[in-house]
């Protein structure tokens, strides 16, 4: 369900996920709404159009609604407008150092990452326009998906010369799919309750009620409150924060079950104050005893929901841990006979039997095998590559480390030095 503010919360959130993604690309920019202008001449002012040119109606939903009338005429459910939004976003800035090529190119990384607008896609964006503080359109069962769009070059042209006097810019196009809009005429009255159930106690159904979880933000603590918020990493880490979206999350105890093949299982719950019913938030530990109770890899996660007596679990849904590199040693390595051995503690711990590899440059090497568990890592680099202050990236079980911090001067990401090395 959704009502008439649908349309303006789309355009609205997409804006914010655009602004989030040429915002951490090139920095400085400015967000506008509507027709694109070019800067004043001479200038090389960074702004982003995200800019409505058609609504159309969608092809799959559009006569959804005429099953839902009796045999009179008369509505038996509401109807629904099912629609989709066109959108063109146009991107301004220094051509001599591709400013707009990046911007785009960011943009369309994290749409194609996350193409969905999620609940909390569509809060942050009603918190910042007090005209939207009406929409229900975060209630909706159907999320909106972002799906790049393909014109023809005639069509291109048609379309940039309805803009009249606004020169070509670099753009792409967007459909946003499906909005649905609640009609404001109100169904038939439902039939009066004749018998609520054995003893008065009302119909006791588990249908619809499950808990689901759907999607998650993961980033560092520091930057959970950051708005616009910064893009989502590609898993999870040991301290990371999570923000994860879902349904029927209500109840008395909310508790997630972690399975990963290597480690006993782990129960987490969460508390009242970290989640409602369609979002729940958790902080991973990073103590001593996660280091050995946790393992980098993918987690199985079921969901448990205790309402009274009744207890509901959800599908299962996938976490990807990765580990995080925390020294690299020696640093900076000499290569003896033009090979280098390089020590890498990481947490969590690796068990043995994982598949652990070591990537610099151009060149992955396996890690030597493990007795038992342990944090430290030895790999072999026979003949070793010649670098300087180059990142590296290890791997555990198909689960990537992530080379990156939050800088605490602009609160944007940035390169970890500790997980740079030098090979001379």
């Amino acid at each position: 369900m959704s009502n008439h503010l649908a349309i303006a919360t789309v355009t609205a959130a997409l804006g914010q996920r655009v602004y989030g993604s040429a915002q951490g690309a090139v920095g400085g920019i400015g967000l506008r709404f509507g027709r694109p202008m070019a800067p004043a001449a001479g200038t090389t002012e960074r702004r982003v159009y995200v800019y409505l040119y058609q609504v159309t109606p969608n092809a799959a939903l559009r006569n959804a609604d005429l099953p839902q009338r009796n045999s009179d005429g008369r509505l038996a459910q509401r109807p629904q407008a099912a629609l989709e939004l066109h959108y063109l976003v146009s991107f301004y800035g220094d051509d001599q150092v591709l400013e707009p090529d990046r911007m785009l190119g960011a943009v369309l990384r994290d749409l194609h990452t996350q193409p969905l607008l999620s609940a909390q896609n569509i809060a942050d964006a009603i918190l910042g326009h007090s005209e939207l503080a009406d929409s229900d359109l975060g209630q909706a069962i159907d999320r909106v998906r972002l799906t790049p769009a393909t014109l023809s070059l005639d069509e291109q042209s048609r379309l940039w010369s309805v803009l009249m006097q606004t020169p070509h810019a670099l753009s792409t196009l967007l459909t946003a799919s499906v909005v649905l809009i609640d009609a404001v005429t109100p169904a038939a009255a439902a039939l009066p309750v004749l018998r609520r159930g054995d003893d008065d106690r009302g119909a006791e159904a588990s249908v619809g009620g499950f808990p689901r979880l759907d999607e998650a933000w993961v980033g560092f603590v520091e930057s959970a409150g950051r708005q616009p918020r910064l893009p989502s990493l590609r898993a999870a880490q040991l301290g990371a924060r999570l923000l994860v979206q879902g349904s029927q999350l209500g109840g008395d105890v909310l508790s997630l079950r972690l399975l990963h093949p290597a480690r006993p299982a782990l129960v987490l719950t969460i508390p009242p104050s970290e989640r409602d019913a369609q979002q729940l938030a958790l902080t991973l530990p990073d103590d001593a005893a996660a280091q050995t109770a946790w393992a980098a890899g993918l987690y199985s996660v079921v969901a448990t929901v205790q309402r009274g007596a009744q207890v509901l679990r959800s599908p299962v849904w996938p976490l990807l841990l990765a580990p995080r590199i925390s020294a690299v040693a020696p640093n900076p390595a000499a290569r003896v006979g033009g090979a280098v051995t390089l020590s890498v503690t990481c947490r969590p711990q690796v068990q043995p039997g994982q598949a652990a590899s070591l990537l610099v440059g151009e060149r992955e090497v396996n890690a030597e095998p493990l007795a038992s568990a342990g944090d430290t890592l030895q790999f072999v680099f026979d003949p070793a590559p010649a670098v300087n202050a180059q990142l590296v990236w290890l791997q555990v079980d198909g689960a990537m480390s992530q080379p990156v911090r939050v800088d605490p001067a602009n609160g944007l990401f940035a390169f970890d030095d500790v997980q740079r090395v030098t090979i001379t």
